[in-house]
């Protein structure tokens, strides 16, 4: 009965609201219904994925855990048909336009979710996707409430851990070797969540003697049951007789997951063919700098005959410019400051950059292991927070991996990268979403390719209005950084759809795009353990780019840089296929 509960209450909530619903006969009608409809979903939604609410900052359901197993995906499946259900009794039509896109993006929401259970059935072989160590962080170390309050909370969400884990490693039928190794490194830096600085934070709380004791009690088993889950995971990885699962889905599942993830009109072979074609565009124009370069860099040897390895020595070059392992971290800091100043400078929008909330820190153990540097946002939810700048710290490498890294990240490039990751780029883009969204829908369910495609879209932006003051070098390590950028869907369709080599791709990157080793060994480990993700700036970008000069020419005499960015992000972090409806209407 327990497990049938919250869907009959849903029915019935749903029922009491179509039954004292008013005629949807005008938009105005309709709006009020489906601002209720709304709120009702929001509450259920956060309800039913608990651990989601977590990071979009609603409050009410921080305790809950749900455990990992076949009756609560089935109960997620049949709570998010009800809610469709729901969703088509609307008549679009005679919705608000802001409306009709916060509908498109619940549905797609929601039918994503039946297709990630039913049909992907990640559960059953991404042994990563099952990890406390995040959720526990923020409620942890996010200010939504008093220090006492949050560690009682934390001391419910972990009680259930161990069934939590229990039910992860059982569910698993055929897991990939790749993600069930991500899954052993998240999940063992994960644990550092519960180290000195948490039992720091108890000791100075208010909490009861009785309190403290039961927190420490569940902050103990929560710890063994991450070790148990990574001990039971290495002994599978260790079975040489182990059969796992192929990590790529297919070009079927890879186009669906690309429509589900990406909520774009271009299917995955458009973005796939024009990638490769501007790849060649880029060739070209790179041709021209580097020669422009040569002199400087090589001023008595001979040019090479091959175009490319012309490139390469100049880039090298430019790469053997960078930080040292341990300065790394102050570099990029001191990078957020000369970026906040010049947006100041440049008048490129109206939000109070001055000061925002961005913190930037050494990326948390159990976020390592998947890129250099990472953007992560307050909670939409939240109006007050900290977003975070996070940045690995490479004095833990080997001397060779910190130097193949620190090449990737010279001089140049790293202040690319903090424009990607930072300002204003992914942060600022996160608090824009928070502060100026007109519904929270946009907020908590966010389109990949618009976030990931304005972070590239800022760095030729920037570029655009003067930062790097023109540098030929500058302007040749960012068209080495947009080769990456399209070498991300190449490999990632290669790999996922086409079964091409590792060998292909390695060259591909390293040959063809000039990326370091550790770079392109970098990039293949993400596209073996994402799917979808690595096309996301390309196609997001591209489509920001045309949406610019198509409003450019709408606006005429009246057009404004900054009113664009500030139209734009105006719409949250939605599709840029509705953005792009609205802006040019």
């Amino acid at each position: 009965m327990k497990k049938i509960y919250p869907i009959l209450v849903f029915l019935s909530l749903f029922s009491a609201f179509a039954c004292n619903s008013p005629k949807q006969n005008t938009t105005e009608d309709t709006d009020k219904l489906f601002t209720t409809f709304e709120d009702n979903f929001l509450d259920a939604y956060w309800k039913q994925h608990p651990s989601s609410s977590i990071f979009v900052g609603y409050g009410k359901y921080y305790d809950a855990l749900v455990i990992p197993d076949s009756a609560s995906f089935a109960q997620s499946n049949a709570f998010s048909q009800l809610w469709i259900d729901s969703l088509n009794k609307f008549d679009i039509q005679k919705l608000s336009d802001n409306n009709k896109i916060s509908l498109n993006i619940i549905k797609n929401q929601l039918e994503s979710d039946i297709w990630y259970n039913s049909t992907f059935k990640v559960q059953e072989w991404d042994a990563s996707i099952f990890n406390i160590a995040g959720e526990c962080d923020y409620i942890i170390n996010q200010p939504y409430a008093p220090l006492d309050e949050r560690l009682k909370t934390l001391s419910k969400h972990i009680e259930s851990a161990d069934a939590y884990y229990k039910a992860a490693l059982a569910g698993l039928r055929e897991p990939t070797k790749e993600h069930m190794e991500m899954a052993i490194l998240q999940n063992q830096g994960g644990v550092s969540v519960f180290g000195a600085s948490l039992t720091d934070s108890i000791n100075a709380s208010g909490l009861t003697a009785d309190e403290k004791n039961a927190l420490s009690q569940n902050i103990v088993k929560a710890t063994k049951a991450m070790t148990d889950y990574v001990d039971a995971l290495k002994s599978i990885v260790a079975d040489k007789n182990y059969t796992f699962r192929n990590f790529r889905i297919g070009k079927a599942m890879f186009a669906e997951k690309f429509k589900y993830d990406l909520a774009t009109d271009f299917t995955p072979e458009q973005v796939y063919e024009k990638a490769k074609a501007d790849k060649d565009y880029f060739h070209a124009k790179m041709i021209s700098i580097a020669n422009g370069l040569w002199s400087k860099y090589y001023p008595s040897q001979s040019k090479p005959k091959d175009s490319l390895q012309l490139i390469q020595l100049v880039l090298d070059k430019i790469q053997l410019q960078h930080a040292k392992p341990e300065h790394f971290f102050d570099s990029l800091t001191n990078q957020v400051y000369r970026l906040k100043a010049f947006i100041i400078e440049k008048n490129l929008f109206d939000f109070d950059t001055i000061a925002p909330p961005i913190k930037v820190r050494i990326m948390p153990a159990y976020a390592r292991g998947f890129s250099v540097a990472s953007a992560e946002f307050t909670p939409p939810y939240q109006k007050s927070g900290t977003t975070f700048y996070n940045i690995d710290d490479l004095t833990l490498y080997s001397p060779e991996k910190a130097e193949s890294v620190l090449k990737e990240y010279n001089n140049y490039a790293s202040q690319l990268l903090s424009i990607h990751e930072a300002v204003p780029g992914h942060c600022l883009q996160g608090i824009y979403n928070n502060k100026k969204s007109p519904d929270v829908v946009r907020a908590v369910f966010q389109n990949g390719a618009m976030i990931e495609g304005w972070a590239v879209y800022a760095e030729a932006m920037m570029l655009e209005n003067g930062w790097g003051n023109q540098s030929p070098e500058m302007e040749l390590v960012h068209d080495k950084l947009k080769l990456r950028e399209l070498a991300n869907v190449i490999i990632d369709y290669d790999l996922q759809c086409l079964d091409k080599p590792k060998e292909d791709l390695i060259h591909l990157m390293v040959n063809e795009c000039f990326q370091t080793n550790a770079q392109a060994e970098e990039k293949y480990h993400r596209a073996t353990v994402s799917q979808v993700q690595l096309c996301s700036y390309y196609a997001g970008s591209t489509a920001i780019q045309a949406l610019r000069e198509d409003y450019k020419k709408k606006m005429g005499d009246k057009y404004s840089l900054k009113e664009f960015h500030e139209t734009f992000l105006s719409f949250g972090s939605s599709p840029v296929k509705y953005i792009r409806e609205r802006m040019l209407q």
